[in-house]
């Protein structure tokens, strides 16, 4: 769907800096059913209040008398009182239901919250990951280099030498799944925030 094919990357998400995360007020997609569902039980309490209500109706009608030769107009009020049914017994499977949405609401923020919590959480423990694999390809790197300059003074076996490589290539490794794990930790968080990741537009 885009109007020109994609054939390369101009940045990579792996070393892009997650954004500073912002409190938004964009709601979960659960937070916002739980919020219809309780203005809906909200709602059908005062619907079921003006059922209780008196229903008042008036009728107006025309009477011939062909005795009398007479026309007579006739008007009737019905008022019916509820002296015995109020309607109570709906009202108030209408509060409880209403109770209950409302109970439902506060669980789902507070879930939403803790969610949010967690994946702030993931995403400070993957920058640390990334700071520490940093410096552990830093120290691998030097200790590379220091085999090399020993090997080619004769000091040091061609075995060490492979194995202070494999310890970098695998530093290396550690600081790419670092910053993978860094990476999902921000889109997660974007996520649960009602965001786009790394601050991005699109």
């Amino acid at each position: 769907m885009l109007p020109m094919p994609v054939t390369s990357i101009d940045t990579s998400l792996i070393d892009r800096v997650p954004a500073a995360a912002s409190v938004t007020s964009g709601a979960t997609p659960e937070v916002r059913v739980a919020e219809a569902e309780r203005a809906a039980a909200e709602s059908r309490i005062e619907v079921e209040r003006i059922r209780a209500r008196p229903d008042v109706r008036a009728s107006v009608g025309v009477r011939r008398y062909e005795a009398e030769d007479a026309t007579a107009l006739t008007f009737g009020l019905s008022v019916p009182l509820p002296l015995f049914d109020r309607n109570r017994g709906n009202i108030e499977a209408a509060q409880a239901d209403f109770r209950a949405a409302d109970a439902r609401l506060m669980g789902a923020r507070q879930e939403a919250e803790a969610d949010r919590n967690a994946a702030e959480a993931r995403l400070r423990a993957s920058v640390s990951r990334v700071t520490a694999s940093d410096a552990g390809v830093t120290a691998a790197e030097e200790a590379y280099r220091l085999s090399r300059i020993g090997f080619e003074a004769g000091r040091i076996s061609q075995l060490e030498l492979r194995s202070s490589r494999a310890a970098l290539i695998a530093a290396r490794n550690a600081a790419v799944d670092a910053r993978l794990a860094r990476v999902r930790a921000e889109i997660d968080l974007a996520r649960l925030q009602g965001r786009a990741p790394f601050g991005t537009s699109q």
